[in-house]
Order: C-alpha cells, then sequence, then structure tokens
C-alpha cells in the first residue's frame, strides 16, 4: 500500500511541475503579447479584450485537444489566467 501512496504521490507531483511549467509559458506569452500590444498604441481595456478573447481561443483549443482530468486542468489554469488578465481593467 505504502508504493502505491508514493507513486501517486509522485505522479501528482509531476501533474504539478507541468503545470507549472504550462502556466509559466503561457504568462511568458502574455507578458509579451501585451507588450507588443502597448507598442502598437492600444490602451490598456483593448489589450485586455484581446487577451481575454486569445485566453477563449486558447480555452477551446485546449477543449479540442485534450480530454478527461487534463483537459479540466488545462482549462481551469487557462480560465485564471483569463480572470489574471481581467482584473486591472476590472479595479479602475
Amino acid at each position: 500500500m505504502n508504493s502505491v501512496s508514493n507513486f501517486v504521490h509522485s505522479l501528482l507531483d509531476l501533474l504539478v511541475s507541468l503545470g507549472n511549467i504550462v502556466v509559466a509559458a503561457l504568462v511568458t506569452v502574455e507578458v509579451w503579447l501585451r507588450a507588443q500590444l502597448t507598442q502598437l498604441g492600444l490602451p490598456p481595456p483593448i489589450q485586455t479584450a484581446i487577451l481575454v478573447a486569445v485566453a477563449v481561443l486558447l480555452i477551446i483549443g485546449a477543449l479540442r485537444l485534450f480530454g478527461g482530468l487534463i483537459r479540466v486542468a488545462v482549462v481551469l489554469v487557462l480560465i485564471l489566467i483569463a480572470i489574471h488578465i481581467a482584473l486591472p481593467v476590472l479595479q479602475h
């Protein structure tokens, strides 16, 4: 029983590590995209709308590409990123 518990713990650690890598990559893309939109002279509310649209497209893509529990985890992460993007505008 102890070996099964260790395996489950190791698997969960691996999933968390993979999730952290995916989130770090998505945040990097979001920061880069926001910088590009700023250079184009777009105001922050329009930037946020574009980034939310991109997040929605990523969510739809994740729903089509992934199945089961991994799909749910990816969708939740993308929803959290969309909320992270929208929060600066909502505070004004």
